[in-house]
């Protein structure tokens, strides 16, 4: 996988990851499923986040994902 498509394809992860944590946010009712969905979305994004580290570096990861927030959701 070229550098390009590796960033793409964190990028997405990232994004994914977000907002699944966000609508895990929006449903959270009080029950052991909703509690779990958070944490399972919250331990998601925090491993998306971790690799974009590791391989883009932490600058490069932030400007990655600001420049993903810029693009309307979809």
């Amino acid at each position: 996988m070229d550098s390009w498509t590796q960033r793409v394809a964190l990028a997405q992860r990232l994004g994914a990851a977000e907002r699944r944590m966000q609508v895990a946010i929006e449903q959270m009712d009080g029950s052991p499923e909703s509690r779990m969905r958070y944490a399972r979305a919250r331990a998601e994004y925090r491993a998306a986040e971790d690799l974009a580290l590791v391989v883009l570096g932490a600058r490069e990861a932030l400007a990655l994902v600001e420049e993903g927030a810029a693009q309307p959701m979809g």
